[in-house]
């Protein structure tokens, strides 16, 4: 039976965003009974707390750490280590929102200081629980399509329809469409194996008038005979999202453009034909899934799956890419 402890946890969540909103909406139907929230900026705590009134609100970062089990970091990427590290400090578990940071500086920090502590940290890596990439991955690890050969991910947004105030981000001036990582981490979940080189191409290439690169390429190539191409951007009419894993003995294709519904397709060679298989979801189903993981896994005292380790093997590519290092290695373990 489910253990239901995880409802008294009480949590924090730092910042008040659109992401943050997501989950205090998700923590609040899942029944967490205690959650408090901080943003420096007040508009945003004022505009939750007149949709969840039950919220209660701190003045500080380190007030709201003192009251509570778990913390939610969902603050602007450059902040993310060093207000987790804040937290562990303060004895409490650490949810971190993708992704975990913009560069490596001070995660080894943030890994020693967890496991002294013995505190769990998971990155918010929510596309791995989405209900269609899981189902496909449970077909693809079933030997449908045979040795994986080749990987090919996109996914494109409008920047403008999706966040109106967009120039006023932080993502517009200096992530960018790098912001748009789960595709790639998506890419090396199930690719499964470390990366030996990267080749890459961004920059603001768009009509968007941002800073920061409205357009990623990456070009990957793996140890073990397995390639991928990854686009990111940040400008597409309409919007996009699926991926093709094209293997030895057949082709796995995702579609999950839609939040309400996505449509797996599987040609094996076998039957020498295509099968397509249509599901329903909605966008929160996959937070709710993440977040109870999270929560479970602090109760139960069991391993997090979107770990510290997992959350760097998209940094590390993304660093590389930036500092135009083509040979890198993908370490197991920091």
């Amino acid at each position: 039976m489910m253990n239901q402890d995880w409802k008294k946890l009480k949590l924090l969540l730092a910042g008040c965003g659109s992401i943050g909103k997501r989950h205090a909406r998700v923590l609040s139907f899942l029944g967490v009974e205690e959650i408090y929230i901080f943003d420096p900026n007040s508009q945003n705590t004022e505009e939750l707390i007149d949709e969840l009134p039950h919220l209660k609100k701190v003045d500080t970062y380190e007030a709201g750490l003192a009251l509570v089990d778990a913390v939610f970091v969902m603050t602007p990427t450059r902040l993310h280590v060093p207000m987790a590290i804040q937290a562990i400090e303060a004895d409490c578990h650490v949810f971190i929102e993708k992704p975990i940071s913009l560069t490596m500086e001070g995660i080894d920090e943030l890994a020693n200081l967890a496991k002294i502590k013995n505190k769990k940290v998971m990155i918010g890596l929510c596309t791995r629980y989405h209900e269609g990439i899981r189902k496909a991955k449970d077909i693809f690890e079933s030997g449908r399509i045979g040795r994986l050969v080749s990987i090919r991910s996109l996914v494109g947004e409008h920047f403008p329809a999706v966040h109106p105030e967009y120039k006023s981000m932080y993502y517009a001036k200096y992530s960018g469409a790098f912001e748009l990582m789960h595709d790639l981490d998506l890419a090396l979940w199930f690719a499964n194996q470390p990366v030996k080189q990267v080749f890459s191409v961004y920059g603001s290439f768009s009509d968007i008038d941002i800073e920061a690169p409205d357009t990623v390429e990456f070009l990957l190539r793996f140890e073990d005979r397995c390639t991928a191409t990854i686009h990111l951007d940040f400008f597409q009419i309409p919007r996009r999202r699926n991926m093709e894993l094209i293997g030895s003995q057949g082709v796995l294709i995702i579609d999950f453009t839609s939040w309400e519904e996505y449509t797996i397709s599987i040609y094996d060679s076998t039957k020498e034909d295509w099968e397509h298989r249509t599901g329903k979801t909605k966008r929160n189903d996959m937070f709710i899934d993440e977040d109870l993981d999270f929560l479970q896994s602090i109760v139960n005292d069991t391993a997090i799956s979107c770990d510290i380790i997992e959350g760097c093997k998209s940094l590390r590519v993304i660093e590389a890419a930036q500092n135009k290092i083509e040979d890198i290695n993908l370490i197991e373990n920091i």
